[in-house]
This record gives structure tokens, C-alpha cells and sequence, in this order.
């Protein structure tokens, strides 16, 4: 077969090399990489090289061959004459058709693949995928064809391969078994992708197959806000800032600044705005924060607004756009409009009457139900008494003797008041009865007459109506908006949604008065009220909570009535900062690497990437409960996470979460689990994903992430996993390790099934009780460690020891790792030992860490950084040597850790202002850690370990040399701080319940210590007869019911003296005067500034318990930073809440960020530039930046 190309006639032929190389013969030709048809024939290139080289060697014998053609030798074909090109028509190093003119050289396998590429290129990439099924369905055992079954099928998926194709595939692949699918469909996969087909070339330009470079969310910022602006200029438009504010606060009933997704385009949609399509879903994208479906909008109208000030400012004439608007009437006149006033008038009249009437039945309705019960009640009361009555007048005829005794006569006198008094309440109830009725029977008649008068003037109207629609042609019923300025309208609206619109917008499609009642009776059920009283709001003094049947009074603050308070959330917002911490205490395999050289670990509910090279923090925080383990795809992209089933919340269930560490964003999440993901492990070469769920029988999952399905599940039927491991070498083959446990597993994909093919053969080797880790290398090795501290390896995926190294740890084996030609062991012993792969498995090497990390829980490695994750949940680095014949030769720790935490109960937390060590904010919780860390830097200072003790609350000095906590089991400790050394001053059990606040006065010789104990220790810091100096118990504050909770100090002295006050839970508030220990009246400390402002419940926060959060769970700390007029709140809910200071009023709004499963303290740093929050169990540090 011949190839004629451009400018060829159809008696010449050229070879395929001549064609795409642009021989001289060829220079018109077609480039290489065209898609169109190109058929190569061996036979014709063979003629045509045997006839170059005839003409070469002057042979006449292709003139006789164009003789018995019928050709003249003399006459060649006409050729299209070459117009030779114009400099200007050409670019440097190209010809005519653009392309370089170096010599391409190509080889017999480039012409096979072009020739099977234009062969399959006319089907599409789900055909051939069909193809791949169907010769797997022909395939044996051995995955092997016959050359019949290979066209079968084919012919099943309409693809035809040409007999050269097929027997090109045949020589290929074909063995003494047959033909090997796997490696021909390989093959026809490669040469599918250069068929040059759009989906193909679509494929080869998607760019979520490799990391994407990291953005800076300014960036992301600056461009929002510059597709905003050129929005608002291109149309000529606005944004009404007012009326999305006023729609966005009715929305959001609990006032936390948050509303759904679909709210915020509904809000958009109805108020008519020109914001739409791509940059809305954007913009509503970038105030999602957790990724939860759920936009700040606050932050997106600050977006809104900067983005319109800057058109504003750019182009002034466009700032009076918003009155233009105003000032505009409607070109074409509505149904409505032609009325006259009169009707209208009268149209909404009847509309508002009729509303009012159902409102009134409605009311009746109910108020009838509860009169009833009272009128049965009184019958039942009145006929007792009259019984009672008449028993008492016949005893007294009866017996009345003549001659009475005195004693009997003042019996007689002091019992008449009372029954007068029982008279007087009787003929009262009696009284009351008859006005009800008679107020019944008056509404009833004024109902009566209204509907009436209804009736009379619905006639009137329609007899109008009549008259006026000859005017109008067609009057088609339309929305018909109604205004009403009541003062009923305004109490709904601050009773039910707390906020100050003065109106409410009723919209109608028809006219009814249906449409009304029904509008109003979902206001109220959408509207609930909160279950605390506020009666006190009423008077003129004071400020009044009720709860729990406590109530607690605060005077009103000067101006408080007068006043116009912005219930608004504040300007400032909270930005997740830094996350001090590392979940090692009880969690495995929980540091990786990624493709981009960062460390991605996790801690309460949030993963962490960090760039040690650059000191940053990334953080995905999609999670809704702790996080337990945590893989990463061989990509070096791709992380799967899985968290832990919510013991309080159901609706947080356990899930796996499937996402990108480049863009954060979730591809998957994978759910269909019962208790918790405890282990996760991907397949080295395929989207497989293996789970295991901490069920009874533990439940072990296999999924495949590029779809999301469940491939298969079974039950591995043991006590405790520990580990689960794919070997890298044989991808299908994967190992648990356990409680007495170790377990081979084939997948077979095809058949869905997941089957155990081999168990451990220890031989004499001794068998541990826990196999704790799992480690595979390329070469499809794998190595364990065990609870007696031994290394077995497992050699090229079976399941006998090759080699060991016994007890070659002093405890269990926590980490293992593969490095080079060494293997790298940690356990609990905190020593990591070197070991060289040879026979005798020689120590090379070790590394101490110190004690007061702990054990080893992970190694991992980037270049030439060496990581270790230790059971104190810190995480150290240092630099592997080069020189020696130990990667551990000569190393050495990096003196700052990457990070430093606790690993049990975490509450203590106290902002320094000063400190010897650079710390400004130290914590300490029940581990008995006690940590110092400088927020600016963003780095652990330093760590204190003390056993035995568990810290609950901690304070400090101004300069931070004097530390005071407070345990759990009720001791008191000072210790005194001297550059990186401490000292013990004080260590003594004060109580025998635990102590829950310490507080220094401001000149630092009083120390207040409340508790469970209910009562508040005084302790002061006095001279003793020898000239020393010591703190000695001053007395109590005895007054409260219920546990102290949190004390404050006031700045100054009063009257030579420190007031303190101290808050419980209840809400209960009282004032000491910190010298005689006595309590004192609210209405000396109403002027008088306090140090701190971490009581609860205070004049200046009362509207915090008016919140809807407060309902749903518990205030668990504040903090107030008065220089920016902020107070922030952390609640039982795991919600960090920001509000304007002073939040003295009900329906205030907040800006709410979620970062822990609960927040048991919270401060703002001494610059006030951060927030610092502690979390209790999760044993989590977080810092927000105040932006």
C-alpha cells in the first residue's frame, strides 16, 4: 500500500522514514504527530528502497517499470511547483510547516507504536477500558490468550485491529502460554496515549495529577477582591451592604456570624445582587474556613465592602450609585399602581384586619384551653369551701354551751380574721371569674362585628375593583409587599431574632389572609425564645440573670439605656495561627513526608503540614472529632485520615477523609464505620486504600479512593491491631500485626475478595505477645518489632525469618525504618539504634534523646534531616552524618524541638508579660509538664517535668520568675524560676478536693486558691521572727455553694486593700475584700477596675449567658482585652468565640472558630495581637492571629 502525501500525485511512493524525516522528496509533507491515517506496508517500502538503489546504481530497470505502467521515462509526474518561502514567513531553526531543523532520527519500535496508535485512535479511553475487561474474562489462570480470543474480543467491543496490528501484538507478547494481557494492554494503553485524541490530550493536561505550587492565601485574597472590583466597574453597579446585613442577621438565630452555604445564595439571589456564578460559589468558598459548608458572613461582607471602596475610590461618580437607584421610578407601571389610593388603602387594611383576626382566634384558641383548667380549678375550690362551710355552721349549732371559758373566746376571736381573710380571697377568685367572662363575651363581639364590617367593605372593594379593571386591561395578581411599623411588629422582632429592625417585610404571591397567619406562625416557630430570664432588663438598675433558679444582679453601666450599642460582631477576626503539639502518646505511623518536603502530622482534630525549611504551618481542618491515623499515597500527595466516633455528638460519626496536600481540598470521604478508624495503609502502586475499624471482631476494609467504593471487607477476629502494611514489592499482598497477630492478605480485586494466605512461621524463635510495627522496603522486605524488644525480618514477601536481632531494646519496639543499607529501630527505652543488613545484623550506631521526651514513637527522614516523634508528644530533628559508617555517627539533636506538648489533660494556661527564658505564655496540665512558648517566634522555649503532679491551673508573676499551680488532688506549688534552672518554694496539700484557679494579687504577696472545696484559700507572703520571708495561709472566703471557678483581683487598692471577686458555675458572682477575708457588697465594687477579667459572669459579659451558645453548652473560660474592646469565649463545644467588649446585651453576634473537641482555657496574648486556647483532653496548644 502506498502513502501519498501532500503534493504527491498518485503514481508516487515514498517510504514512511522519508515521509516523516521531510526528505527532499517529502518537503511538503505532513509533519510528525499528525493524526491522520498513515499505513505502513513492509512489501511497498521494500520495492521502493530496492528502486533507490537500482537508481543509484544506473539500472534501467524502473524505466521498464514505468513502461509496463504505462509511464514515459522522460515524462515524470507534474509536481505542484515549491514556492520558495520569504524571510519574513520564516523563524529562527524552522521550515515551512514549524518545525526544527534537526535531524529526527526514527527507530522500527517508534514506527510499530505510530502504526498501532492510528489504529486505535478512533476509540475512545471507556472503550479500551472495556476492552481490558473483556480480555480479562477471556484470560486463564496465568492471564494468558489465544490469538481467537484476542479478536473475540474485540469484535465484543466493536474494536477492529488489523491483521499487521495483531500479528505485530502476537510477536510480541505471545509466549508458550499464550499472549499475556497485562503487558498488551499496557501497550495498547501507551500507544492509545499518543492516538492524539482530545480526551487523550486532556488527560496528559490535567493538573491534579502532580503537586500544585503553594499559594499564599493574601494572594488568594488580593484576588477575590480585584475580581469584585472589576465586577462592580464592568457593570456599573453596587453591592447593598445593609440589606444583605439585615437578611444575613434574621438567618442567624444562635448569633454566632455563621450561616449555611445555601442560605447565603439564597440571601444573594433574593436581594437581587449583582454577584453570581463562579466568583459567588469563590467568594462563599473563602469564608467557609473548615470546609463544612457553613460561611462566616461577616468576612463576606467585609470582602463586599473593601471591594466596593476601592471601585469608590478609583471611580467617585460610581459612589452615588446607591441613590440614583433610590431616586429612579419604575418605567412600566405595575397592576397595583393603577389603583387608587383609596382601594389600596383599603386592600391592605382588610389584609392586616383579617390577619389580625386569625391571630386573635388562634390565641382564643389556646387562651380557652388554659381559662378552662383555671375555672375547673376554682368550682372544685368553691365547693370545698362551701362544704367545709356548712360542717362548721351545724357543729356550731350543735355545740355551743352557755357558759364559755376565755381561753375558748380568744380561740374564737383569733380565728375569725382568717376566715375573713379566706372570704375575701373566695369572693376575689369570684370576682376575677366574672371579668374574664365578661372580657370573653367582649372580644367575642368585637370579633363578631369585625368580620362584619369585613364583609360590608370586601363588597365596597370588589364593586371598586370592578369599576377600575375597565381601566386596566390585565391586572395579573403579583407579590404585594406590606410595611407595618407597630410597636407588636418590633417586639416580635426583638423577642424572637434579637435584633432592632424596625421592619417586617410580608410578601404575598396572592392577596390572602391565609398567607399572613401562616407567615407569622413560622416566624415564631422559627424565632424560638431562650429558656433565661431577663426580667431584671425591665428596671432601671439593674441587670439580671436567671438560671438554674439562681438569679444574679449587676448594675446597669452609666449610659446603658440611653446608649446605641452595635450588636455586630467585631471588625477583628481569629485566623488559625500555629498549632503547638504532636498526637505520639498513643497513636503509630503518624509522621510523613511529602512530595513538597513537608512534615504532615496531626493533633486533636487537625492535621498539620509543616515547612521546616521556612518555619511554616499549613493545616487542614475538615475533621469534626480526634483524628487516629493518618497514610500517605506513594505520590507523596495524596493523605488519608480517620477519626474516631463522637461519644456526646452522634451526628460527628467515624469516617475516612481522602484529600490533597497541595490544594487541602477533599476528594472523598469514606464512611460506613461503626467506632473508629485505628489504622490506614496504602497500596505502593494502585488507589487501594486498607482500614481497619476498632470494632469487637475488628472490621478490615479495602477501598479504592480514585472512585470511592468498597472493594471488599472481612473480619480479622483478634483482640488489638496494631499495624497493617502493603508490601511495595507485591502490591496485592498485605500484613496485620497485632495482639498475638500477624497475618498475610491477598486482594483479587477482580473478585472482590479478600482472603488470609499465610501465617508467621516462628519456628525456635521465641513469639511476642504484641508485633507493634510494620515497615516494607522495595525489595519487598518486611521487618517488625515486638513487645520483648526483638527485629525479625521477613525476606521478599514470605513468611518465614530470614534474620533477627534479638532483644535489641530494653522494652517494645515502637518505630522501625528503612535507610539505605541500615535499618533504624526506637522504642520505649527513648535510645535509637543503627543496625547494618548483613548476616550478623551489626549495632552501628545510637542516639539517646532526653528522658523527659519519653520513648520513641516515630522516624522519618528528608535528605539528610533525621525526625523522631516521641511519646511526650514532641517532635525533635538533627542531621544525619555523612561521614563514618553509621548514619548515626557523631549526631546530635537540634537544640529547639519542632514541637513540644502534653500528652494528658491540658487546662493550665497563663500569659506572661516579661520572662528570663523569652517565653510570653506557659502551660501545664495533668502529664505534670509544665511549657514555655513565644508566640512571635512561633517556637517551644522550654519544658519542666514534674512527676507525680497533676497540674489543673497555673499562674505567674509580671516577669515571670515567680510560677504558682494547683493540682488535682488538692497541693499547692510555687516554684521560683532562675534562668533554665527551678527551684521548689512552696509544696503543701491545702484541701482535699482538686483546685481549679490560683491567681496572684498585683503586687504579688497575696495568692488566691479557689476549688471543689467551695471556698477560696488566702495565702500571703509574710516575714517570719528570723528576718525570712514565706507564704503562709491567711484564712478563707467561705460563702459559695458550689465549686470556685475563676478569681479576679481589682487593679488597685481600696481603702489600703485588694478587692477580689470569684465566680462559680451556677452563675454565682461574690466580692472579698482580700485583707479580712469578709464579703462585700456589690454596690462598693461598682466602680472599681479589676487586673483580670477571667470571671464568667460579670456586668461586662452577661450577654454571653443571653447567648443561644450558652443553651447548647457550657462557658468554660473568657478573657478580655480592653485596648481593642474584645472578649473572647471558649465553650464546652470546642467553639472559640469572639464579641465586642462590653457584651452587655442580649443578641449580640460573634465571630465563631472551631479548633478543639472542648476549650477549657483561653487568653489573649500581652500584645494582644493573638489568642492562645487549650483543649483539655486533646492535650492540643492553639494560637489564632487577631487579623
Amino acid at each position: 500500500m502506498s502513502i501519498r502525501g501532500k503534493g504527491y500525485n498518485d503514481g508516487d511512493e515514498c517510504s514512511l522514514e522519508d515521509h516523516y524525516l521531510g526528505s527532499k522528496d517529502t518537503s511538503d509533507s505532513m509533519p510528525l504527530g499528525q493524526s491522520q491515517a498513515q499505513i505502513y506496508n513492509r512489501n511497498a517500502d521494500k520495492k521502493i528502497q530496492r528502486n533507490q538503489n537500482q537508481k543509484k546504481n544506473g539500472s534501467n530497470d524502473t524505466r521498464t517499470l514505468d513502461r509496463k505502467r504505462g509511464k514515459s521515462p522522460y515524462n515524470p509526474p507534474m509536481r505542484k511547483p515549491k514556492r520558495s518561502p520569504q524571510a519574513t514567513e520564516l523563524t529562527d531553526n524552522q521550515t515551512l510547516e514549524g518545525r526544527k531543523t534537526e535531524n529526527v532520527t526514527v527507530n522500527a519500535e517508534d514506527k510499530t507504536m505510530l502504526l498501532i496508535s492510528d489504529n486505535v485512535s478512533e476509540y475512545s479511553r471507556q472503550r479500551m477500558r472495556a476492552l481490558q475487561m473483556s480480555l480479562r474474562h477471556y484470560s486463564n489462570v496465568d492471564g494468558r490468550i489465544s490469538v481467537k480470543e484476542l479478536n473475540l474480543a474485540c469484535q465484543d467491543n466493536a474494536i477492529q485491529l488489523n491483521s499487521r496490528v495483531v500479528q505485530i501484538l502476537q510477536g510480541k507478547f505471545e509466549d508458550q502460554h499464550g499472549i499475556n494481557i497485562d503487558k498488551l494492554f499496557q501497550y495498547l494503553s501507551e500507544a492509545h496515549s499518543r492516538s492524539g485524541r482530545d480526551s487523550v490530550m486532556a488527560m496528559h493536561l490535567r493538573n491534579d495529577l502532580e503537586p500544585h505550587m503553594d499559594t499564599n492565601p493574601e494572594e488568594k485574597d488580593a484576588d477575590l477582591l480585584r475580581r469584585l472590583e472589576e465586577l462592580l466597574v464592568k457593570d456599573n453597579t453596587f453591592f447593598d451592604i445593609e440589606a444583605l446585613r439585615l437578611a444575613f442577621q434574621l438567618k442567624d438565630r444562635q448569633k454566632t456570624g455563621k450561616i449555611s452555604n445555601d442560605e447565603v445564595f439564597d440571601i444573594v439571589a433574593l436581594k437581587q445582587q449583582p454577584l453570581y456564578g463562579a466568583l459567588l460559589k469563590a467568594l462563599v468558598k473563602r469564608c467557609d474556613l473548615d470546609n463544612h459548608n457553613i460561611v462566616s458572613w461577616p468576612e463576606f461582607l467585609s470582602f463586599l465592602e473593601k471591594a466596593q471602596k476601592n471601585a469608590w475610590r478609583k471611580y467617585p461618580e460610581m459612589s452615588s450609585l446607591p441613590e440614583l437607584m433610590k431616586s429612579k421610578t419604575p418605567v412600566v407601571p405595575e397592576a397595583s399602581d393603577m389603583l387608587s389610593n383609596q382601594t389600596k388603602s383599603r386592600l391592605v387594611n382588610r389584609l392586616l384586619k383579617k390577619g389580625s383576626i386569625n391571630r386573635a382566634a388562634n390565641l382564643n384558641k389556646k387562651e380557652k384551653s388554659v381559662e378552662e383548667n383555671k375555672e375547673n380549678e376554682t368550682k372544685e375550690k368553691l365547693a370545698q369551701h362551701e362544704e367545709t362551710e356548712e360542717q362548721k355552721e351545724n357543729e356550731k349549732s350543735k355545740t355551743l354551751p352557755q357558759k364559755e371559758n376565755q381561753e375558748s373566746e380568744k380561740k374564737t376571736t383569733e380565728e375569725k380574721p382568717e376566715g375573713r381573710k379566706k372570704d375575701e380571697e373566695e369572693s376575689e377568685e369570684k370576682i376575677e371569674l366574672k371579668v374574664k367572662r365578661t372580657e370573653k363575651e367582649d372580644t367575642n363581639m368585637k370579633i363578631e362585628e369585625e368580620k362584619n364590617q369585613d364583609k360590608e367593605n370586601n363588597q365596597k372593594i370588589d364593586q371598586e375593583e370592578k369599576t377600575e379593571s375597565d381601566k386596566i386591561q390585565e391586572v395579573s395578581p403579583r407579590d404585594i409587599t406590606l410595611v407595618k411599623d407597630t410597636d407588636n411588629s418590633k417586639k416580635n422582632l426583638t423577642d424572637d431574632s434579637g435584633s432592632n429592625e424596625n421592619q417586617i417585610e410580608v410578601c404575598l404571591e396572592n392577596p390572602k389572609t391565609e398567607d399572613i397567619t401562616d407567615n407569622v406562625e413560622e416566624k415564631d416557630k422559627e424565632f424560638p425564645k431562650p429558656p433565661i430570664n431577663d426580667s431584671g432588663c425591665s428596671d432601671g438598675d439593674y441587670l439580671t440573670l436567671t438560671k438554674n433558679g439562681h438569679t444574679v444582679e449587676f448594675f446597669k453601666p452609666v449610659g446603658y439605656d440611653t446608649e446605641t450599642v452595635k450588636l455586630e460582631p467585631p471588625e477583628a477576626r481569629l485566623k488559625l495561627d500555629w498549632v503547638y503539639g504532636y498526637r505520639g502518646n498513643d497513636c503509630r505511623n503518624n509522621i510523613h513526608v511529602l512530595a513538597n518536603g513537608e512534615l504532615v502530622y496531626f493533633i486533636s482534630n487537625i492535621v498539620v503540614l509543616y515547612d521546616k525549611e521556612h518555619h511554616k504551618q499549613r493545616h487542614y481542618k475538615e475533621h469534626t472529632e480526634y483524628i487516629k491515623c493518618i497514610a500517605l499515597q506513594s505520590n507523596g500527595v495524596t493523605i488519608a485520615t480517620g477519626q474516631v466516633c463522637s461519644k456526646h455528638r452522634p451526628q460527628n460519626k467515624p469516617h475516612i477523609r481522602i484529600w490533597r496536600s497541595d490544594t487541602l481540598q477533599t476528594t472523598h470521604v469514606l464512611e460506613e464505620f461503626e467506632k473508629s478508624v485505628m489504622c490506614l495503609a496504602f497500596s505502593n502502586s494502585e488507589d487501594i486504600l486498607a482500614a481497619v475499624d476498632n470494632t469487637p471482631d475488628k472490621r478490615l476494609t479495602v477501598w479504592n479512593i480514585s472512585s470511592g467504593e468498597l472493594i471488599t471487607e472481612t473480619e480479622v477476629n483478634t483482640e488489638l491491631i496494631c499495624d497493617i502494611s502493603f508490601n511495595k514489592k507485591y502490591p496485592e499482598l498485605l500484613v496485620t500485626s497485632g495482639k498475638e497477630h500477624l497475618q498475610w492478605w491477598k486482594i483479587y480485586e477482580e473478585s472482590r475478595t479478600l482472603q488470609p494466605v499465610a501465617q508467621p512461621q516462628y519456628d525456635n524463635y521465641l513469639k511476642a505477645k504484641f508485633i507493634i510495627f510494620l515497615e516494607h522496603n522495595e525489595k519487598g522486605d518486611l521487618v517488625t518489632g515486638d513487645s520483648n524488644g526483638t527485629i525479625y525480618i521477613w525476606a521478599d514477601g514470605g513468611n518465614k525469618i530470614t534474620n533477627f536481632v534479638k532483644h535489641a531494646h530494653d522494652g517494645p519496639v515502637f518505630a522501625l525504618m528503612f535507610y539505605k543499607n541500615y535499618i533504624l529501630s526506637g522504642g520505649r527505652d527513648g535510645i535509637v539504634y543503627c543496625w547494618q543488613c548483613n548476616k550478623n545484623m551489626d549495632n552501628v550506631g545510637e542516639l539517646q534523646i532526653p528522658r523527659s521526651e519519653g520513648g520513641i514513637r516515630m522516624l522519618q527522614f528528608h535528605d539528610d534531616t533525621f525526625f523522631i516523634g516521641t511519646t511526650m508528644n514532641s517532635m525533635l530533628s538533627a542531621e544525619l552524618s555523612t561521614k563514618g559508617n553509621s548514619p548515626l555517627f557523631g549526631i546530635q539533636l537540634d537544640p529547639v524541638p519542632i514541637t513540644q506538648g502534653h500528652y494528658d489533660d491540658l487546662r493550665g494556661l497563663v500569659v506572661m508579660h516579661e520572662s528570663q527564658l523569652g517565653g510570653d505564655f506557659l502551660t501545664a496540665g495533668t502529664d505534670g509538664v509544665v511549657c514555655w512558648f513565644n508566640t512571635e517566634r512561633r517556637d517551644p522555649v522550654c519544658k519542666l517535668m514534674l512527676k507525680g503532679m497533676q497540674f489543673t491551673c497555673v499562674d505567674s508573676s509580671f516577669d515571670g520568675k515567680n510560677v504558682v499551680l494547683g493540682t488535682k488532688n488538692g497541693n499547692l506549688v510555687i516554684l521560683k524560676i532562675e534562668g533554665e534552672s527551678s527551684s521548689e518554694v512552696f509544696n503543701n496539700k491545702i484541701t482535699k478536693d482538686r483546685i481549679d484557679c490560683v491567681r496572684f494579687s498585683p503586687d504579688y504577696t497575696i495568692i488566691a486558691v479557689g476549688g471543689h472545696d467551695c471556698s477560696i484559700h488566702m495565702y500571703h507572703f509574710e516575714s517570719k521572727s528570723d528576718g525570712s520571708f514565706a507564704w503562709e495561709m491567711k484564712g478563707k472566703c467561705v460563702g459559695h455553694r458550689d465549686p470556685v471557678l475563676d478569681i479576679d483581683f481589682s487593679a488597685d487598692l481600696f481603702h489600703n486593700h485588694f478587692l477580689l471577686r470569684s465566680c462559680t458555675n451556677t452563675p454565682e458572682i461574690l466580692y472579698w475584700n482580700a485583707q479580712n477575708l469578709d464579703e462585700v457588697d456589690m454596690t462598693e465594687c461598682r466602680e472599681v477596675s479589676w487586673m483580670t477579667e477571667k470571671c464568667k459572669i460579670t456586668a461586662s459579659n452577661i450577654g454571653l449567658w443571653w447567648s443561644k451558645l450558652e443553651q447548647e453548652g457550657d462557658i468554660n473560660c473568657v478573657d478580655v482585652y480592653t485596648d481593642s474592646n474584645l472578649i473572647v469565649m471558649g465553650d464546652s463545644c470546642g467553639n472559640v468565640c469572639l464579641y465586642r467588649y462590653p457584651c452587655d446585651r442580649k443578641g449580640m453576634y460573634c465571630h465563631m472558630y472551631h479548633g478543639h473537641a472542648a476549650v477549657h482555657n483561653v487568653s489573649f496574648s500581652r500584645d494582644g495581637h493573638y489568642v492562645i486556647s487549650v483543649g483539655g483532653k486533646d492535650s492540643c496548644v492553639i494560637q489564632w492571629k487577631i487579623v
